[in-house]
C-alpha cells in the first residue's frame, strides 16, 4: 500500500503533469495506493509557475487574474473536500489544471463554476460563507504539513510504502515515468538515484522519515 502526498500549485503547469505521470505509473503496475493532495499557493509558487510557463512559450496576459485564480482554486478545493469529500476535491483540481495547462489565458471567471458543474457539484454550496471557517482551518493544516515535511519546492511528491518500513522518499519537480516505475517496484520505496536540477524541472530527491 503506497501513501502518496502531492504538494501542488492548484493551477500549476508542472503540477498537472506530475499528477498524470504518477497516476499512470500506479495504474500500469496496478498498485494499491491512496492519494492526498496538498495545494499550496504563495508569491514564490506563483512566480515560479509563471516563469515555467514562459519557458514553454506561454505568456500570461493578466498576472493579477492568475494570482486570484490560484487562491480561489485553493479555497474551492478545501470547500469541495468538506462538502463532497477528498475524491471530488481532487477531481476538481485536476480538471481545473487540465483546462489551463497549455494556456492559462483561456481562464475566465466562469471557468471554476463550469468545472464544478461538469463534476455535478453545486457551486453555491461550495461558496457558502458558513463553511469559510472550516476552509481556513483546512488550509492551515496543509500549511502545517508543508512545514512538517520541510517542503521547499512545488511540485513535491512524498511517497510512503506502508507495506515496508516507515521511511519515505521526497521527490521535487517532475520525475520521469521510468524512474517512477523503478521507485514503485522497490519494496522499501527508499532507493532512487538523485537527479541534478535541470531546466526540465528535475530536482534532487531526498529521503525522510515521518516521526
Amino acid at each position: 500500500m503506497f501513501e502518496i502526498f502531492l504538494f501542488v500549485n492548484p493551477i500549476g503547469f508542472y503540477c498537472y503533469e506530475t499528477e498524470v505521470l504518477i497516476k499512470e505509473a500506479i495504474d500500469e503496475l496496478d498498485l494499491n495506493s491512496c492519494f492526498r493532495f496538498i495545494p499550496v499557493t504563495n508569491s514564490k509558487v506563483i512566480k515560479e509557475d509563471i516563469i515555467r510557463r514562459k519557458l514553454k512559450g506561454q505568456i500570461i496576459n493578466d498576472i493579477p487574474e492568475y494570482t486570484m485564480a490560484s487562491y480561489q482554486a485553493l479555497r474551492n478545493y478545501h470547500a469541495i473536500k468538506f462538502e463532497y469529500g477528498n475524491k471530488k476535491a481532487r477531481c476538481y483540481l485536476v480538471s481545473l489544471q487540465k483546462a489551463v495547462n497549455s494556456d492559462f489565458n483561456v481562464y475566465s471567471q466562469d471557468l471554476p463554476e463550469q468545472v464544478a458543474l461538469d463534476l455535478g457539484l453545486d457551486f453555491n454550496r461550495i461558496n457558502n460563507s458558513k463553511i469559510s471557517r472550516y476552509v481556513d482551518d483546512s488550509i492551515q493544516q496543509d500549511k502545517d504539513l508543508v512545514h512538517q515535511f520541510k517542503v521547499k519546492n512545488i511540485p513535491t511528491t512524498i511517497i510512503f510504502n506502508e507495506s515496508g518500513n516507515y521511511n519515505g522518499i521526497l521527490l521535487e519537480g517532475i520525475v520521469a515515468h521510468d524512474k517512477l516505475i523503478t521507485l514503485f517496484k522497490n519494496n522499501n520505496c527508499t532507493q532512487i538515484s538523485e537527479e541534478p536540477k535541470e531546466e526540465n524541472g528535475y530536482y534532487p530527491s531526498r529521503h525522510l522519515r515521518l516521526m
